[in-house]
């Protein structure tokens, strides 16, 4: 049995076992802290900007040095975990991440801010390319789905958990102290993380890869999913990074408004990551072809973002959540099948370095979506932000179904690799 293919058994999405719900729930605990270490500057941003003087462009440099530093370890974590093992990868990545934060409180102007973004993205996507090869080795391929939005709902609690928390420990002990707790709840994580994967939690054997990014880089579905990424990735970037600016800048919400409301969209986004991966694991169980099934989730979330993005110049903040959440809905659906995508088409051995090149080229896309906004935002008109918004999934999911056939006939890569796939489980 490789990465694509799982036929045997009972079509049972839900049918977890002991040691796959420990592991989920692991993989789920650290996406809540991968996004909450991330989305703590956002939060503060208004705050912090005031007290060290920094603009909106200042602001846009700090979230680029991440995104920087995020895209090139994509490809890097992604390449040492198909070598080293999700286990020993993640307690890694997840340590080093968590002192990044930390050092964020110690920040003194627009330098440091940037030098410790960049160490955090150097990090931080260990934490998703290590979530998705647990899974890959954990799971069978119709429970993938659910498992992957299980633990990408982690992102949208950790982004509600964010500005109510942030926001009082910034009102009663200062911004700097948000970095710091954050930051030692990632550290208390590894060890836990190190105890309840020990030997024989695997559902398939992981055999060390030996891919050069000369073979990823030539293998068309590999591009296609990519693209795919470039694309899409930029919404949930979007609302990440600058849903606290765009409701403070553009609709005037106050701060304390912002710890009361904001994560309402991010509890829409976890619930479109788990109604996604559950429903494309439905698909599945049915018959439906997994690649397929991805596709159709990924179209449906385009939708959703599109429907938003056609109420963004409200004023009334009900609506103007309303038109968030709708969004963040849709990034949710897209999320959970977006990460099941490699672990359906590649052998297991194979499944973090394919995630990791196209995270790579997703966080490109976020640099470039991040500039475009910076640019319309100091000038007040996040209208043509959205407009840019509603365009992105379409473009990303339209390259998926041309390019990534449901069938594995035309993968060089998987093709190359399937019978080392198949030697993996026998």
């Amino acid at each position: 049995m490789t990465g694509a293919e799982d036929t045997n058994g009972p079509p049972e999405i839900t049918g977890f076992s002991r040691t796959q719900w420990t592991i989920v729930g692991l993989l789920f605990s650290m996406i809540v802290l991968n996004y909450l270490d991330r989305i703590v500057l956002s939060v503060v941003s208004p705050v912090m900007r005031q007290e060290l003087g920094l603009s909106e462009v200042d602001y846009a440099w700090a979230l680029n040095s991440f995104l920087l530093a995020y895209g090139v370890m994509y490809l890097g974590s992604g390449l040492i975990l198909d070598r080293i093992g999700s286990r020993a990868g993640l307690a890694i990545f997840v340590a080093v991440w968590s002192l990044a934060s930390s050092l964020h409180g110690l920040t003194t102007g627009l330098w440091s801010l940037v030098m410790f973004r960049f160490v955090l993205g150097l990090a931080e996507p260990g934490g998703w390319t290590g979530a998705v090869k647990s899974v890959a080795e954990r799971f069978p391929t119709r429970q993938r789905g659910l498992a992957s939005g299980i633990f990408t709902s982690g992102a949208g609690l950790g982004a509600i958990i964010a500005p109510p928390l942030v926001v009082w420990l910034s009102l009663h002990y200062g911004w700097r102290t948000a970095f710091w707790i954050s930051g030692v709840a990632g550290i208390l994580w590894v060890p836990v993380w190190l105890v309840f994967t020990r030997s024989g939690t695997e559902f398939v054997a992981a055999p060390r890869s030996g891919l050069r990014i000369r073979e990823l880089i030539s293998d068309r579905r590999a591009l296609a999913y990519c693209v795919t990424r470039f694309f899409g990735d930029s919404s949930g970037y979007f609302f990440l990074f600058w849903l606290p600016e765009y409701l403070v800048n553009s609709k005037r919400f106050s701060l304390a408004e912002v710890g009361m409301l904001a994560w309402i969209p991010f509890l829409f986004q976890d619930a479109g990551a788990i109604l996604g991966g559950y429903w494309s694991g439905g698909l599945i169980a049915r018959g439906r072809p997994p690649l397929r099934a991805r596709k159709i989730a990924m179209t449906l979330a385009g939708v959703f973002v599109i429907l938003g993005t056609l109420l963004h110049s409200a004023s009334s903040a009900p609506v103007v959540i309303l038109s968030t959440s709708l969004c963040t809905f849709g990034v949710g659906v897209w999320a959970a099948n977006m990460h099941s995508v490699p672990m359906d088409a590649f052998p297991h051995s194979k499944v973090a370095s394919v995630h990791g090149l196209a995270g790579s080229a997703g966080a490109a896309g976020g640099i470039v979506f991040n500039w475009i906004v910076s640019s319309f935002t100091s000038q007040g008109n996040y209208g043509l932000a959205f407009l840019v918004l509603a365009t992105l999934q379409p473009f990303g999911v339209a390259a998926l179904w041309l390019g990534m056939p449901s069938s594995r006939s035309n993968a060089t890569l998987s093709a190359a690799s399937a019978d080392e796939g198949e030697a993996s489980t026998s």
